[in-house]
Formats: C-alpha cells, sequence, structure tokens
C-alpha cells in the first residue's frame, strides 16, 4: 500500500511537471500559428541589396601573389561594388561557430578592413525604414539578440519604434540578421518551447534531457497505475478471441447479413475480414474519419469521432470502424457494397490536360465491365519505390508553369490512395482519373500516389479495389441540383451530372459552379459547354481565381460565385448541394449554404486527398 501510496504521488507530480511544460508548449505554439511571419523574423524592414560589381571592370591580383599564411578557403565577395579576397584560416561547421578569417584588396592584395561608414552604409542599404541609424559599433559575444554567435559582430542600433538592431559580420559586412521587438518576443517564445532557459541557443540540453526522463518516468508510473487498478478489479479488459456475430444492414442493397468477427477486432478490421470493406485512407489510424456505420447501440464518443463527425452525425448514431471493438455491436448500417472486388487496371492512355493534371484511362485486365454509381472512387494499392518530383513527359506549352520545380526522384513506402472515377459506368468500357500531380513542397517529396499514377505509361498494371460509392446524387427527381468543384473536385461532380443528364434523363436544373486557377487549369471547359449548349436544364459557371486580360467569364472563388446564386433566391427544402475540392472550401462553402436556411441533409461533401 505504501509503494502504491508513493507510484501514486511520483506519477502526480510528474503529471504537474509534464502538463506545465505542455501548457506551455500549447501557448507558445498557439502564438507560432498566429503570428505574423514575416514581422517575427524581424525583417520587416529588411531588403537585400546587391553589391556586385562588373567583373570585367576590375583586374585582379592573382592570390599567390597576396602575402599570407595557407588559408582553408578562399572566396571572392563584393562589398559596395568593390571586389576582395576572403581568406578563412579556420572555421566550425556552422557560420555562427568562432572562425578566423581576413580580407584582401582583390586589386592591389592589400589587406582590408571595414570602415564605420563602410559599415553604416551596408547597414542603411539593408534597412527600408524612416528611423535613423547610430554609429556603428563593433562589439562582442555574447549577443542577447543572437545567443550562438561566436564571433564579433557590427551592431547598428536604429531609432525607429520597434527598436530594431542590426548586425553585420566584423569581417565581410554581410548582413546577418535585424532584430526588433517582434523578433524578440519570437525568440522568448522559443526559448519557452525548447524550454532553453539557458540560453544555449538550441533545443539539445540537460533540461530536455531530464524532462525527457521525467516523462518516461511518468509512463512508467502511468502503467504501474493501471496494472494496479487491474488488480483491484477496476479495469476488465476483454481478452477473449471468441467470435460475434453482427447483423449487418447493407444501406446500398437494402440487405441484411450476418457477419461473425473476433470481438477484440476493431469494426473496420472485422468487417473487412468478411470482404466488406468500409472507406478508409488512413488505415484505421483515425486520421480520415471516412470509416463510418450507423449503430443500433448507443456508443461512446472518442476524441476522433469529435473531431471527424458532426454533432448530428453522432446524434443520429453514426461511429467510426476504427475506433470501436466488434464486441460493442449487436447490429449496424453501412453505405457501401457487399462485395468489394480486387482488379488489375491495365493504362490504355494518358495525358496532361491541364498544367498540373493528368488524365489516365483504363481497362479492366479481366476485360469485365465495371457497374457503380456515378460519384464512386477506386483505391489504388501504390507499391513502394522511387518516383519522380516532376513529370518528365510535359507537354511544351506547360513547362512554364513548372520552372521553379526541381527535377529528382524520392523513394517512398507503399501506400493506398483514392480517386474518383470521372466518368460514369455506361459512358464507355474504359475508367478514367484526374490524377492532380501534387508538387513537392520542400523540394524533396511529391504527392506519393499522384507520381506514381502520374508515371504510369501505356500498358503498365496496378491493383485497384472498387469502385466505392459513397458521393452519389440522390433518387430524388424533383429537386434543383447545384455542383461546386474546384481543381481535381470536379471529377465526382463530372461523372453525376453526366449520369443525370445521358443516362438518367434528369429534368431538373443543374447548375455547375467551378473553380480554376487560370484559363489553361479548367477542366473539360469545351466539353462542358457542349454539354450546356445540348441541355436546356444544364448551366455551367467556370470562375477563375486569376485570369488573363482576355476571359470573359466570372472571376474569384466559387464561393463569391455561390453567393450571387443565392442573393436571387432558392428553394431551401428543393435544393441540393454537391461539393468537391479542399476541405476548408468545403467548410467555408457549407457555412454559406446553411447560412440561408439549407438543412445540412441536403448538402453532400467529397472529401479528395493526397
Amino acid at each position: 500500500m505504501r509503494l502504491f501510496k508513493l507510484n501514486t504521488s511520483v506519477h502526480k507530480w510528474l503529471s504537474l511537471f509534464v502538463g506545465l511544460q505542455l501548457l506551455i508548449w500549447l501557448g507558445t505554439g498557439l502564438y507560432f500559428n498566429l503570428m505574423d511571419h514575416n514581422k517575427a523574423s524581424g525583417n520587416e524592414l529588411r531588403v537585400h541589396s546587391h553589391h556586385e560589381g562588373n567583373i570585367t571592370d576590375f583586374r585582379f591580383i592573382p592570390i599567390k601573389d597576396i602575402t599570407s599564411e595557407a588559408p582553408q578557403e578562399v572566396k571572392l565577395i563584393w562589398i559596395l561594388h568593390q571586389p576582395y579576397y576572403h581568406f578563412v584560416f579556420n572555421k566550425g561547421q556552422h557560420s555562427y561557430q568562432e572562425r578566423h578569417s581576413k580580407l584582401f584588396d582583390a586589386v592591389t592584395g592589400k589587406p582590408f578592413n571595414l570602415s564605420d561608414e563602410q559599415v553604416l552604409t551596408l547597414a542603411k542599404n539593408s534597412y527600408s525604414g524612416e528611423g535613423k541609424l547610430t554609429t556603428p559599433v563593433l562589439s562582442q559575444p555574447p549577443f542577447s539578440d543572437h545567443v550562438r554567435q561566436q564571433n564579433p559582430m557590427w551592431q547598428v542600433v536604429v531609432e525607429d519604434e520597434n527598436n530594431t538592431t542590426i548586425y553585420l559580420d566584423s569581417i565581410t559586412g554581410q548582413v546577418l540578421r535585424h532584430a526588433n521587438d517582434d523578433f524578440r518576443l519570437k525568440d522568448l517564445m522559443m526559448k519557452l518551447h525548447f524550454m532553453d532557459y539557458g540560453n544555449s541557443g538550441g533545443f539539445n540540453h540537460w533540461l530536455i534531457i531530464a524532462f525527457a526522463f521525467s516523462t518516461l518516468f511518468l509512463s512508467v508510473t502511468g502503467v504501474t497505475w493501471l496494472i494496479q487498478q487491474y488488480q483491484n478489479g477496476f479495469l476488465k479488459p476483454v481478452w477473449s478471441s471468441n467470435k460475434q456475430k453482427v447483423a449487418v444492414t447493407f444501406s446500398n442493397e437494402n440487405t441484411i447479413t450476418d457477419i461473425s468477427a473476433v470481438g477484440s477486432s476493431t469494426v473496420l478490421a472485422g468487417l473487412e475480414s468478411s470482404h466488406v470493406y468500409l472507406t478508409s485512407s488512413c488505415g484505421g489510424g483515425g486520421t480520415c474519419g471516412k470509416c463510418m456505420f450507423l449503430s443500433s447501440t448507443q456508443l461512446p464518443i472518442t476524441l476522433s469521432e469529435q473531431e471527424h463527425l458532426s454533432d448530428e452525425q453522432l446524434k443520429e448514431g453514426y461511429r467510426l470502424g476504427c475506433q470501436h471493438r466488434f464486441s460493442e455491436i449487436s447490429s449496424i448500417e453501412v453505405n457501401t457494397d457487399r462485395n468489394i472486388e480486387n482488379h488489375e487496371l491495365v493504362v490504355v492512355a494518358t495525358n496532361f490536360i491541364t498544367p498540373f493534371i493528368k488524365e489516365v484511362k483504363f481497362k479492366v485486365k479481366s476485360g469485365k465491365r465495371l457497374v457503380f454509381k456515378a460519384g464512386a472512387y477506386m483505391q489504388f494499392e501504390v507499391p513502394a519505390g522511387i518516383n519522380s518530383l516532376r513529370p518528365d513527359d510535359m507537354p511544351e506549352n506547360y513547362e512554364k508553369y513548372w520552372e521553379s520545380y526541381s527535377h529528382g526522384r524520392f523513394s517512398h513506402d507503399g501506400v493506398t490512395r483514392h480517386y474518383s472515377l470521372v466518368n460514369f459506368d455506361e459512358e464507355s468500357d474504359e475508367i478514367t482519373f484526374n490524377i492532380r500531380w501534387q508538387t513537392a513542397k520542400d523540394g524533396f517529396r511529391a504527392g506519393i500516389g499522384s507520381s506514381y499514377l502520374g508515371s504510369l505509361q501505356v500498358g503498365e498494371t496496378i491493383a485497384a479495389k472498387g469502385p466505392f460509392s459513397d458521393f452519389y446524387a440522390t433518387s430524388n427527381n424533383k429537386v434543383r441540383r447545384i455542383f461546386i468543384g474546384a481543381g481535381s473536385g470536379l471529377a465526382p461532380l463530372r461523372s453525376i451530372i453526366f449520369e443525370q443528364l445521358k443516362k438518367h434523363h434528369f429534368q431538373g436544373d443543374m447548375t455547375l459552379i467551378y473553380g480554376a486557377r487560370t484559363e489553361d487549369d479548367l477542366l473539360y471547359h469545351n466539353e462542358l459547354n457542349l454539354l450546356s449548349e445540348q441541355h436546356k436544364n444544364f448551366s455551367y459557371i467556370p470562375t477563375l481565381s486569376n485570369p488573363s486580360e482576355q476571359w470573359e467569364g466570372h472571376s474569384g472563388y466559387v464561393q463569391h460565385v455561390l453567393l450571387t446564386h443565392l442573393v436571387k433566391g432558392i428553394e431551401a427544402f428543393s435544393t441540393e448541394f454537391y461539393l468537391c475540392g479542399p476541405e476548408a472550401m468545403m467548410n467555408e462553402l457549407e457555412r454559406i449554404i446553411t447560412d440561408v436556411g439549407i438543412p445540412s441533409n441536403q448538402i453532400f461533401k467529397d472529401k479528395f486527398s493526397r
């Protein structure tokens, strides 16, 4: 009992210590998200000036003719349009570490030292504000605004409202930093965030190590407490591997069947063992929010469900299959097909139809023709391998859009990715997808799925599962339908629109509001214009966020175009909205739509991701 109390006390005190630092992390993390990064960098009033001269105007003295001890390296640098040799005799791995170097005039070969006037000129050239610059001072470390710096620096104080200080390299005059009050606040937050209370200038210090061990002991005492709770009968985990039988209703087919699975398995895994696949792009990690089912039993709500499901869905009984055990349920309803098949798809055509979107067409290798509801998607199995950062077969007229992206390759693990079908099932024996090549944000890694599928050549194959149908038009033929999409989010919308007009001969009004950046980014523009001419009940409204001067259509985002339509009036209970695009766009659209009185159950969204 005494050890139990000691363990509990240690756990609580460690929780307090770790919890306080976690609160600091939350606060500083919130600051980093909300701060103005330009101001916090200290560079709000900093300008980058160029001091290079014309190399042909000078006759350089050979480096070997300069009297000096042997340097480790020599660089030609320019200071106020004059050339100098920078002899570096020793230096650390990082620029802030101690360094010994000298300057020599590249024309005369004489040693050179910066004067106060030259330093002041360099500082003025880097500052765009109206403050008065004071006389430069050559200062020695340490520096409160640059705690890691181990070399002397020129310090120029600016008399402005933000207390700017300009720091320059003591030898070369290079502007190393602009520090002001915004920068110093960010520096304080960084210190708190990395627990750098000893001003080490980094995060690899003893306090971080002590905190790591404290967190480890917190975990150990927590596990010990759980074991003690179990021994006292407060915890009753299920260890049984007995199978549980659950009645599963397939809403797509209006059929019911019993499915058995191990009671301790998740609903997602249990259904999968019987070849019933709930939608999932995170493998059951609770991060995608797609593996929904409707439970007849009142189940507890997890944090993941609070994040991904609406209050209305939770109230109705919807839960996520990755968050609950099979043993918790007795009967559920799922919005998926009972027999999802695996297919081997063969590429029959591939070409860029916008600067960043490739249209890839497949046929099922077995020759089977797939039957599915328009708006469906398929799950592709992308194997581990090496992909290109940018396309190797980019059309010449689109090259200008890719000039800022580097060539290269990157390796990746095997993943699954979902892509919506562009066509409906009776349109062709081919199945078509729009692959939006996700560019390399950090210059090292592009979208795994998009770069792999976008690189497939005619005749190559890939494994896929589906189609899955959870985004499709309702059976109500007496409604008006408004489709809103952006970028490659047009794919499922095009599929539904063509199915409704070509297959079901829908007579109600349909409007497509489609957003893109430029004219070149518009998908199927001519095809949709032709469709609107052939069907008087269909209106096509493209809008561009960055149009050319020749563009005569709508400008701005789809949200703005939608607002103009809502202002004209709309039948709230006889209009359905179908949305597909970036999540932030869809959330804003949903808010706009519900604000005018449209019930949320008349808004249908299809999320797309990398």
